[in-house]
């Protein structure tokens, strides 16, 4: 929450696992409350599947709707649609059209969440060892970093944030 407002992100996106309803019935749902959906084209360049979207559309609030069978739907509004009957929406922010689309990336291919997940995995290991080596000579930090991990974990949001673009609220 601390780090949602210093970040102040452009975007706010939903991940949306829809696997008990029907997508004719969420689709008309979400364009009746004014929201621009439309289903995620396989057959054609994602990455230019991915950046129509985001031209044709407007709107801070993005959902990434997974239907069974692999159907998925984009949807972008300005305002954000309740979430109180959605299960278990995964909230990521991001910080600008590249972090929005290397996020979307992500999500709709995995060749593309392989190579976008790679540089967090660098990072985490280049900490982890970091810390390892540091907290072996002394046994009272690894007591410390109990009680700080809380705040290095704020800290690793912000700098995925700045190096990727997106990060996990």
């Amino acid at each position: 929450m601390i780090v949602e407002r210093l970040l102040k992100p452009s975007y706010r996106i939903r991940i949306l696992n829809m696997n008990k309803f029907k997508p004719e019935d969420v689709v008309e749902a979400l364009r009746r409350k004014g929201a621009h959906v439309s289903e995620f084209q396989r057959d054609i360049d994602i990455e230019l599947a991915i950046e129509s979207f985001i031209a044709s559309s407007y709107g801070p609030y993005v959902y990434v709707l997974k239907f069974p069978k692999g159907k998925l739907f984009l949807a972008r509004h300005t305002n954000r649609i309740s979430e109180d009957n959605w299960p278990n929406a995964t909230k990521y922010m991001a910080r600008d059209e590249n972090g929005l689309k290397r996020f979307l990336l992500r999500e709709v291919s995995r060749k593309s969440m392989i190579i976008i997940e790679a540089p967090p995995v660098i990072i985490w290991a280049a900490v982890w060892w970091l810390v390892w080596s540091y907290f072996e000579e002394y046994p009272l930090g690894t007591f410390l970093l109990f009680f700080l991990g809380f705040l290095l974990n704020d800290l690793a949001k912000a700098f995925e944030y700045f190096v990727l673009g997106y990060c996990r609220e």
